[in-house]
């Protein structure tokens, strides 16, 4: 058996496949933004923690955000807004902390979410997509306002914002990765998502979707039958599928 030769044809199938993307979907708070080295310097300004103890307090809001988040999936009771579930997190660390803090300025840093910036090459990436003639979209867990606001840098790069909100539902649910198609007539098969994260691979590649991981973290899906179509270390290996 030529097994050189059949790779050769399986990568010029999964290629030919590629041929047929209209729209590259953006997940936002893995791949398209920096939340560890924007809200790390907020967190610790707010607290007056040190540099290290304010990075450990906002890995572990995240945790519990994205945590109450996928509890909502499963709790049967309508999808919690992510903005609730970020202030439930936080919540939940100061309580770990013993950090007593007004409600005034839990309001502020869980507003410092709608401003948290993009990675260094996400701006012209995503300009540079729509530039070869696809459609882009956010495709994110974030409440509609949250990501209003978190795509403003992108200004007219960004053509549409498709949020979890709409689907009543978190990542990694089908549902989430059914809105290309319910709100733009565009086929999941038509789609390549840009996950930041492994549960986002998993949700897109079971969906039928294809997926390009921004794997900064240098993770790996935890069941690998659901394996990224491809992957690298930033943003910039998307343009390699395009």
């Amino acid at each position: 058996m030529d097994t050189g030769s059949n790779r050769r044809r399986n990568l010029e199938g999964e290629v030919a496949k590629l041929v047929t993307i209209k729209l590259v979907s953006f997940d936002v708070y893995m791949a398209l933004i920096d939340i560890q080295g924007s809200l790390t310097p907020v967190t610790a300004a707010a607290l007056d923690l040190d540099t290290e103890a304010a990075d450990e307090f906002v890995r572990l809001w995240r945790a519990k955000q994205m945590e109450r988040a996928a509890a909502s999936n499963s709790l049967g009771l309508g999808r919690t807004l992510f903005r609730d579930c970020t202030r439930m997190g936080l919540d939940y660390v100061l309580a770990r902390h013993g950090i007593d803090l007004p409600d005034d300025q839990r309001r502020e840093l869980v507003s410092a979410w709608d401003a948290i910036r993009p990675w260094p090459e996400a701006i012209e990436l995503v300009g540079e997509v729509k530039n070869r003639g696809y459609v882009t979209a956010i495709l994110s867990n974030g409440d509609h306002d949250m990501l209003a606001a978190l795509a403003k840098p992108f200004g007219d790069k960004m053509d549409h914002i498709l949020s979890a909100e709409s689907a009543g539902v978190y990542k990694p649910h089908p549902a989430v990765y059914d809105l290309p198609e319910t709100e733009l007539k565009i086929a999941k098969a038509d789609v390549l998502h840009v996950a930041g994260s492994g549960n986002d691979v998993m949700g897109a590649i079971a969906t039928g979707m294809r997926c390009y991981w921004s794997n900064r973290n240098g993770d790996r899906v935890i069941d690998t039958t659901y394996v990224p179509t491809g992957e690298g270390a930033d943003l910039t290996g998307v343009l390699e599928l395009l």
